[in-house]
Parts: C-alpha cells; sequence; structure tokens
C-alpha cells in the first residue's frame, strides 16, 4: 500500500480523514486522497475530553512546512466536507470565532506547497450558528492551489469575522507571491441576522507579495439578497502586493465586486482578459481609515485591460441595510475623514480597450443606467487618478415605442384599402 495515502495509516470512509491526513503529510511530505466524499473534523460529544486541533483541520508549519503536496483526484471526484456542528469551533472550551480546514503555523513561513484537485465543501448550513467558516489559509510564499473547487463557506452567524475562503500571504511583503490557477468557486454561504450597519465581507480569493498570480478561475453562481444572504461578495483581492497578475478569469452571475482592494498598498497590478457576464461590479478600490494607519489602502499603476464585462440589469446593493443602486464598472471610495495630502488613495489607475456592456434599473422616472466609473462613498478624485479611455461602451437601455401619429395611422389605413382592392 501506497505511504502517501490515508489508508496506508488506517483510514477507511467513513472516518474523519483529518487527523490520517496530518499523519501522511507528517510523515511523507505529501498526501494522495483517493475519489470519494469524504468525512473532515470531529463532532462528537467527548470532543472537551480528547479533541485536538488536528481532528478538524490539516495543519502544516508545527512540524513540516515547505514542499508539501496535497493532491485529490480532481474537482468533484475528491471531496473533503466538513461534518455537521464540526467541534473546531469550540476548541478548548471556547467558541472559536473562525475556523480552517487547512491552516499553517502562523510564526512559521510555509514555502512552496502544491494543493490540486480536490473540493473543498464547508458545509455552511450546519456549522455556520457560531464560527466563520473558511477553506484555506496559508502564510507562505510561493504556493500553488491548483484545480481546486470551494463550495459552502461564509461568515458565521455570531461571528465578526470576515470570511477568506482562501488566503495566500507571504511572511513579508518581498517575498514571492502565491497562485490561485484553474480553481472554481461557487454556492457561497447564506448569511443571514446581521447588525445594521455592517456585514463582514465573504472574499474568495486573497492574495498578495511579490508576483502573486489569481489566473483561469471560475466564479459562478455567487448571490446576494438582503434577506437571505447579506455579506457583501469579492471574488479576488490583493493586499500588499507588486506586479499582481488577475488574468483570464469568469466572473458568471456574480453578485459583488470580482475585483475589491481596501487594504495596505499595491503596485503595478494588471487586471486581463477577464469575463464577467451578469455581475454587479467589475473592479473597487477603497481607501478608507484603519486603526492601524500603515493597513490604509494605495493603489499605483494598475493597468486594467482587454476585458470583456457585461453589467447586471436590476437592483445592486453594497451592503444588505442600504438603498439600492445599479451596476458600475469602475466603482471608488475616498474616505473623507482622512487627510488627502497623506493618504491619496489613488495614482495612474487606468482601465483601457474594455468591452462594457451596460445594464440598468427600472426607478421611477424610467431607466437608470449602468454607470463606467462611480464614486459609491465620500470624497471623489479627479481623473488624472483614475482615468477610463478607448473602451467599448454598449447600452441595453430598451429605446422607448414611439406612439403613431394621427396622419401616419390613416396613410396607413388608406394603403391597406388599397392593398385589399387590388
Amino acid at each position: 500500500m501506497n505511504p502517501n495515502t490515508p489508508e496506508f495509516y488506517g483510514y477507511k470512509i467513513g472516518d474523519n480523514i483529518a487527523p490520517y491526513i496530518n499523519k501522511c503529510i507528517d510523515e511523507e511530505g505529501e498526501c494522495y486522497i483517493s475519489e470519494g466524499e469524504h468525512l473532515f473534523g470531529r463532532n462528537d460529544e467527548d470532543w472537551n475530553k480528547d479533541h485536538v486541533w488536528s481532528d478538524s483541520s490539516i495543519v502544516w508549519g508545527w512540524n513540516r512546512h515547505d514542499n508539501l503536496k496535497l493532491i485529490g483526484a480532481g474537482k468533484d471526484k475528491t471531496i473533503l466536507k466538513y461534518i455537521d456542528n464540526v467541534n473546531s469551533r469550540r476548541l478548548f472550551g471556547t467558541e472559536s470565532p473562525i475556523v480552517h480546514m487547512l491552516t499553517t503555523n502562523y510564526n512559521i513561513s510555509c514555502d512552496n506547497n502544491l494543493i490540486e484537485g480536490i473540493t473543498f465543501d464547508g458545509n455552511y448550513a450546519n456549522n455556520h450558528d457560531i464560527s466563520t467558516v473558511c477553506a484555506i489559509r496559508i502564510r507562505g510564499s510561493n504556493n500553488l492551489i491548483k484545480n481546486c473547487k470551494f463550495i459552502n463557506f461564509g461568515p458565521g452567524d455570531k461571528s465578526k469575522q470576515e470570511c477568506f475562503q482562501v488566503f495566500l500571504s507571504p511572511f513579508h511583503n518581498t517575498d514571492q507571491g502565491s497562485q490561485v490557477v484553474g480553481c472554481e468557486f461557487t454556492s457561497v454561504g447564506q448569511k443571514r441576522n446581521s447588525p445594521v450597519g455592517h456585514c463582514p465581507e465573504n472574499t474568495l480569493v486573497a492574495v498578495g507579495g511579490r508576483n502573486p498570480i489569481v489566473q483561469n478561475n471560475l466564479f459562478k453562481n455567487c448571490y446576494f439578497d438582503p434577506i437571505n444572504q447579506q455579506s457583501p461578495l469579492h471574488a479576488i483581492t490583493i493586499a500588499d502586493s507588486f506586479n499582481a497578475e488577475i488574468s483570464d478569469n469568469i466572473f458568471n452571475n456574480f453578485q459583488g465586486s470580482c475585483i475589491y482592494i481596501d487594504s495596505w498598498r499595491n503596485e503595478n497590478a494588471v487586471i486581463v482578459n477577464n469575463i464577467g457576464t451578469n455581475i454587479w461590479n467589475f473592479v473597487a478600490l477603497t481607501c478608507q481609515d484603519w486603526p492601524n494607519k500603515n493597513q490604509i489602502s494605495y493603489s499605483e499603476n494598475f493597468l486594467i485591460k482587454n476585458n470583456t464585462v457585461s453589467l447586471s440589469n436590476g437592483d445592486v446593493y453594497y451592503q444588505w441595510d442600504q438603498s439600492p443602486i445599479a451596476s458600475v464598472f469602475f466603482a471608488y471610495n475616498h474616505d473623507p475623514n482622512l487627510n488627502r495630502e497623506i493618504y491619496t488613495g489613488f495614482k495612474n489607475i487606468i482601465a483601457t480597450t474594455n468591452k462594457i456592456t451596460l445594464g440598468y434599473r427600472n426607478v421611477k422616472e424610467g431607466y437608470e443606467e449602468s454607470n463606467q466609473l462611480k464614486c459609491y462613498w465620500g470624497v471623489p478624485v479627479d481623473s488624472s487618478k483614475i482615468l477610463l479611455t478607448n473602451n467599448q461602451i454598449t447600452s441595453t437601455i430598451p429605446k422607448p415605442v414611439e406612439k403613431e401619429s394621427l396622419f401616419k395611422r390613416i396613410i396607413n389605413w388608406i394603403l391597406k384599402i388599397f392593398k385589399n382592392r387590388v
């Protein structure tokens, strides 16, 4: 039997696979998981007696931390699914505000690792009552998440923690960034019962460092509802990044921001050749105040080019408790409480040669068309900082039906009589 499999250490279908994966990684540095749906985590009554963290999470960095491999048989073939009421939410007798199916030692850089061919299922419907439920958090450089699928993750009902489904952050911002390639994200958790004023976001991919890449992924059927799914949705965010590449991704029926940035310094990002169909917002940049002033966002030298975007019709929401607006290609915010001379927010942001199909929503006056560029809140900035140029714009607002004049009706009546006689 292959020593690089959970089965070598005694695993069988129906068991909790997490400790067997951890054992396999600790012994061999790699683990190959067979096809099938594998239960993940513990929920038994004796959890407080002998439950350990690695019973409900894959943990790296306490033993091995570099050049690890976690490989399945493919998306929708190898499935790791959180068990109902997973006990990692109550580690050491306390309610944990956030849980991860795979996490790393925050004090160790975990580098050059590969995760491939696995569906991660957070089973949000049966795990949302307390904790925010996430898939992967790796602190380290040059990691690769490839051909995986992520479903049913989101902020918990009683947690104020934002959900980062896949979070890949280097130890230092000068370290090599990581890559998310060929993955699929869908079926976000249904977050309800939020307090007025704020609801934690659900961010699907977060990367940073030097040259991070988010490429050839599919984000589909991710929905927002002011009653039944109140978390704002962000497909991709970058933070503390240099030369980030966001390319060749597809966003279908995505009711949120495809690319969203609100923290740290980000320079020389390239956002190219992506396709968005029926989306609420393509790019959103926010410069807002944070307790840690170093976290205040600054975005410089962005190129947003050759993307094909079709914006949604109907009402769009920024927060569940705010009035609806129309969809927008490029949105930005600049906090009015910030000193604009110190925190300039944006510099040399260029969106060019994109194909943009505008949507619209019905209002009392008729139709409100989507915006190419909009300041959601805060202080508007001048066009030298954010420039949209040479984009191909298509309007879809229905043209009014012209009422036929009396004269034209008479002429048509005469022509009809003449035609019948002939």
